[in-house]
């Protein structure tokens, strides 16, 4: 069997979504889904002509974005989950409509739901996944119960991170049709490469919604940092996800093909793919920055999810998952969050000094973000 798991891997990508908790899988490592061609890809060789298929207007989230500020009631995930839902499936659809093709619309299941494939009965909490064999995505991860990017956080202030696992969900149908885009591959499909392929699809979604205006710049750097934090870190198997930064990078990849250097959003403006300003009035030149920095000096322990769902992967005898996800408890590890300072150019002597960063006034291409160096060229006359 252990000879037969490459071959297999491809068949098994109802993956879950959350970091530590992202390895551990429902589907059980001996069971295959049934072969046939995907349900939701109009077939290359009978695919409509794009101008044959009716046509989707691209949405600009603003009915998310409407939703979530009326707020209210014990359903309003939920509500807000089902319009992200249909919204995803229309921006989808539209991109599919120009390659000549059409997606069919998964079915979103949340805790306490009976699934119908991949070895699930009942979804319930840390469930979150994909099923290719019956077409449905689960949601029942509750982010509360194990991330350090949700504490402190209101219902309101979770939607842009339960949207950025929903777009990751997506992602996995979406690439089953469309491609895997910067992370396809040949003949060695591996689990990794399909999980940062999802993760750059959502990159490419939280960067639309950006650009439309429909999505604040500190909702986007609360699901970025939900993305690294949910990272496989100290294992290394055949289910291995990607690593913190892996995560992260497919993200802002993805980003970077919706916004560009020197592009405006509202009051902010995009220096580089992981930071962005905006000017304070005064001199010397300053700035309100965003800046995502990975802390190395403070360790933090493993996420909880890598305990709830170990277990879960011993039950359903995925030996070599079980043993990774043991072996990750109690293991420190750096801790990635777009941070909010405050960046001061000096045109003069051409250096800069960002506040509370543990570094005194530098040189301008001593900064490794690249920020301070846009910054200038754009500013210093």
């Amino acid at each position: 069997m252990n000879r037969l798991l490459p071959l297999l891997l491809p068949f098994l990508l109802p993956l879950m979504f959350v970091g530590s908790g992202a390895r551990a899988k429902v589907v059980p490592i001996q069971r295959a889904p049934a072969k046939r061609a995907p349900a939701q890809l109009v077939p290359a060789q009978v695919a409509a002509p794009e101008s044959a298929l009716p046509k989707v207007k691209v949405p600009a989230g603003a009915e998310l974005q409407q939703i979530r500020e009326q707020g209210g009631g014990p359903d309003l995930r939920q509500r807000y989950l089902l319009a992200a839902h249909e919204f995803l499936y229309r921006y989808w659809q539209e991109e599919a409509q120009k390659q000549g093709k059409t997606l069919e619309k998964p079915e979103l299941l949340f805790a306490g739901d009976r699934a119908k494939g991949c070895g699930v009965n009942r979804i319930a909490h840390p469930m979150a996944f994909y099923c290719p064999e019956s077409l449905q995505i689960a949601m029942a991860l509750d982010l509360r119960r194990g991330t350090k990017a949700s504490r402190g956080k209101s219902e309101q202030e979770l939607l842009p991170m339960e949207l950025a696992v929903l777009a990751h969900e997506w992602g996995h149908h979406v690439n089953r049709s469309l491609g895997r885009g910067p992370y396809r591959t040949g003949f060695s499909l591996t689990v990794q490469q399909e999980e940062l392929a999802a993760d750059w699809r959502t990159g490419i979604l939280l960067g639309w919604l950006l650009s439309q205006g429909t999505l604040a710049l500190d909702d986007f750097t609360a699901a970025a940092n939900l993305m690294f934090e949910i990272g496989d870190y100290e294992r290394i198997s055949a289910q291995h996800h990607g690593y913190p930064k892996d995560r992260f990078t497919a993200l802002t990849e993805g980003l970077a093909s919706q916004l560009k250097p020197g592009q405006r959003m509202g009051e902010w403006t995009v220096d580089t793919r992981e930071s962005f300003s905006r000017p304070i009035a005064g001199a010397p030149l300053t700035y309100d920055v965003r800046r995502f920095e990975i802390d190395r000096t403070g360790q933090i322990g493993s996420n909880v999810f890598g305990v709830v769902l170990g277990a879960a992967s011993c039950i359903w005898g995925d030996r070599q998952q079980c043993l990774g996800a043991a072996l990750d408890q109690g293991k420190g590890r750096a801790y990635g969050t777009y941070t909010n300072r405050t960046l001061v150019l000096h045109c003069g002597d051409r250096s800069f000094d960002v506040t509370n960063d543990n570094f005194d006034r530098q040189p301008i291409d001593r900064d490794g973000k690249g920020q301070a160096a846009v910054l200038a060229e754009r500013d210093c006359r």
